[in-house]
């Protein structure tokens, strides 16, 4: 799979907070930085909601991302944004950027075979 950026968000619970744990870019989103952004209908989806996220447009892109002008700036304009969950909690999210095209649905899947997710205990 394909991306121009890779990012790795760690979710802190008790900051209200996601902290930058990876970057494929530490020049311009490196690692330790931090973004509050729990209040946004992004979060509600990935971090609260369990969702993976994919931008397939331009707008879809620019409504999930308050640094969209940045991220374009670097051909950036698609995403795809998988949580990993512990105890039906989001731990952390795996971010994919690219600027060719939009992530396929199945990419959700292959995301989440690739990177070793902890899993719930049953």
């Amino acid at each position: 799979m394909n991306f121009d950026l890779m990012t790795v968000l760690e979710v802190d619970w008790n900051e209200n907070l996601v902290r930058r744990s990876f970057s494929t870019d530490e020049a311009n989103y490196p690692s330790g930085g931090v973004k509050r952004l729990m209040g946004s209908s992004w979060a509600n989806q990935v971090i609260f909601g369990g969702q993976a996220f994919r931008s397939q447009t331009r707008e879809e892109f620019r409504a999930a991302f308050e640094d969209y002008k940045t991220l374009e700036a670097l051909d950036l304009i698609f995403a795809l944004n998988v949580p990993c969950q512990e105890l039906g909690r989001t731990v952390r999210t795996v971010n994919l950027l690219r600027g060719t095209s939009a992530f396929p649905e199945q990419t959700i899947e292959a995301v989440r075979q690739r990177i070793e997710f902890p899993t719930n205990p049953k």
